[in-house]
């Protein structure tokens, strides 16, 4: 931090550092599962990164859903870039290493005199949060307003930006975060143990959900007078595990013990399941299925994996009503008695976890 006082700095047009292009979409291609081109929109988590779809999808959609279409280079926008959002969540900054598709919600920059490395942006989207944080739902921060505004860095002789400064900064920061999160990696392995192995062929049975779980729906639905707080308040959300934001609420809290929650309806969330590790509110369109049995966290995050497998089937025009919740079946392994093999769910979700975990450090070593 010493070091970085004794640099000078000063401000910058935005227009003089970077390209400010615009976004393109006013709707949003269809999602692709295995598509590999993020589609960025105004949010606050994810990298910008609000689903996936694929480069077919992007060609053929339009930018209303019908009408003339636009050639393929307006829609999409290359990488090393950085992605910021204008409208909604204003004013949070994403590298983007990989081309991508975006909303008009975004404002995709690039630097005018070379190709943005990491570690230069981890560096100037701290400054340019900085100066997001002027900008509300009430005034956004479009193109034409953000040519206007102006960024801090810092500068070498000359009075130019000092980019080998900002990417030695964020080298270094990046260098940090990755050892700190090799280091939790490591403790997450070692206290999920080792790989054990599994049978290739398991029976699987049919379960009707109150055969499993107690049924509740959740009791906020106005959600938009609630205050922030501590609180994670569920809703029907298809990201984040279910969460919208962090409230303050005197209706009911449900706590955390054995308890998945089962998106009722929501654009691309209806019939999405996400086990809650922490006391949350729950909004109106959403239901939390509280195990009769006690059962561990992992057997649970394999069960909410499996009830989402079905959301495909449900939507606005077909939501998970109560009476249909109970109707509604679920397959599971069993053991030899015909019951739920949940020794078998914990470790299956424990081998895939060291898995994952393991091929992150290769990735990031």
């Amino acid at each position: 931090m010493s070091k970085s006082l004794k640099k000078s700095w000063r401000p910058f047009q935005f227009s003089d550092i970077f390209e400010i292009r615009k976004g393109f979409y006013n709707k949003k291609p269809a999602e692709n599962f295995w598509g590999s081109i993020p589609f960025l929109g105004a949010t606050d988590s994810n990298n910008g990164v609000t689903q996936f779809t694929s480069l077919n999808i992007v060609k053929e959609s339009t930018k209303t859903g019908v009408g003339t279409n636009a050639p393929l280079a307006k829609k999409l926008f290359p990488g090393s870039g950085i992605a910021v959002t204008n409208n909604g969540s204003v004013g949070h900054a994403y590298y983007q290493p990989a081309i991508f598709t975006c909303s008009h919600d975004v404002n995709p920059l690039y630097l005018l005199d070379h190709n943005i490395t990491e570690g230069e942006a981890m560096f100037i989207i701290t400054a340019i949060e900085q100066q997001g944080k002027l900008f509300q739902y009430a005034r956004k921060w479009r193109p034409k307003r953000m040519v206007k505004s102006k960024i801090m860095l810092p500068i070498k002789d000359g009075d130019t930006p000092d980019y080998s400064y900002m990417k030695k900064v964020g080298d270094r920061n990046i260098s940090r975060l990755l050892k700190s999160q090799e280091k939790y990696i490591l403790q997450r392995i070692s206290k999920l143990g080792c790989i054990v192995p599994l049978k290739n062929r398991v029976k699987w049975k049919s379960f009707r959900l109150p055969e499993l779980f107690n049924m509740e729906r959740g009791r906020e639905s106005n959600m938009s007078k609630l205050t922030s707080g501590n609180v994670p308040l569920v809703s029907a959300k298809k990201y984040n595990n279910g969460v919208k934001a962090f409230v303050d609420t005197s209706r009911k809290v449900f706590e955390a013990d054995n308890v998945i929650t089962l998106n009722n309806d929501g654009e691309g969330g209806a019939g999405l399941a996400y086990y809650q590790p922490a006391n949350f509110a729950l909004d109106t369109h959403v239901t939390a299925l509280r195990a009769k049995q006690n059962t561990s966290r992992y057997a649970l995050l394999f069960i909410a994996s499996c009830l989402s497998v079905q959301h495909k089937i449900f939507g606005h025009g077909r939501s998970i009503s109560l009476p249909r919740a109970n109707r509604l079946s679920i397959m599971l392994p069993v053991d030899d008695n015909d019951n739920p093999n949940y020794s078998y769910m914990e470790q299956y979700v424990k081998n895939k976890m060291i898995e994952k975990y393991k091929k992150y450090i290769d990735y990031i070593s």
